[in-house]
């Protein structure tokens, strides 16, 4: 029995390492992909979250790169309801607000409540 669990663990072990660097790939693609987007980007993250302040209290924000876009996003709450605020990162203008009704937002927005 001990011996089992012993292959069982290694093979765990050997099995999440391959997926945690398959998954570091996968960030660092990421990462140079959104440092690229990033140049010349002339509105701060610190200027979406006070532009995303009209549509409600902002939680947290962030540049992505979205279906091949640079898209800055920040999340906001006005009273118990939560919204996605795409702030144009040129223009520093609220581009269009999404209300967040369910899924992984709704849950990462309730984190901070």
């Amino acid at each position: 029995m001990r011996k089992t669990l012993v292959a069982v663990t290694v093979t765990f072990a050997w099995l999440l390492a391959g997926q945690l660097s398959w998954a570091q790939k996968s960030n660092d693609k990421e990462h140079a992909e959104l440092a690229k987007a990033l140049k010349g980007v002339k509105t701060s993250l610190e200027k979406g979250l006070a532009a995303s302040e009209t549509q409600g209290k902002p939680i947290s924000g962030k540049f992505e790169v979205e279906d091949g876009k640079l898209q800055l996003s920040v999340y906001t709450m006005k009273g118990d309801k939560f919204s996605e605020v795409i702030v144009d990162h040129k223009t520093g203008k609220v581009a269009k607000t999404e209300a967040i009704t369910g899924g992984d937002d709704l849950t990462a927005g309730r984190v901070g409540e």
